[in-house]
């Protein structure tokens, strides 16, 4: 690893991390070649808005996070 590699880690390490996975999410777009995300961006965003209506909307029930790994732990020793 070159000193610069090291640098650049450490300083992307040091950011918050909504900001390290953008530069994450930048990274692995550039291994995978991906140009153009429009689509994709535009159906995830569609999808969250749909989600968070739903919510808003009383339609879906939330679960805690604890209490659903609970029960997914729960059923698989079952």
């Amino acid at each position: 690893m070159t000193p610069d590699t090291a640098t650049l880690i450490r300083d992307a390490l040091a950011l918050d991390a909504d900001q390290r996975a953008v530069v994450a999410n930048a990274l692995l777009e550039s291994l995978h070649g991906v140009d153009d995300t429009s689509d994709v961006d535009a159906a995830w965003r569609a999808e969250v808005t749909r989600r968070l209506a739903d919510v808003r909307a009383g339609a879906v029930d939330l679960v805690d996070a604890d209490e659903h790994y609970a029960r997914l732990r729960a059923s698989l020793t079952a």
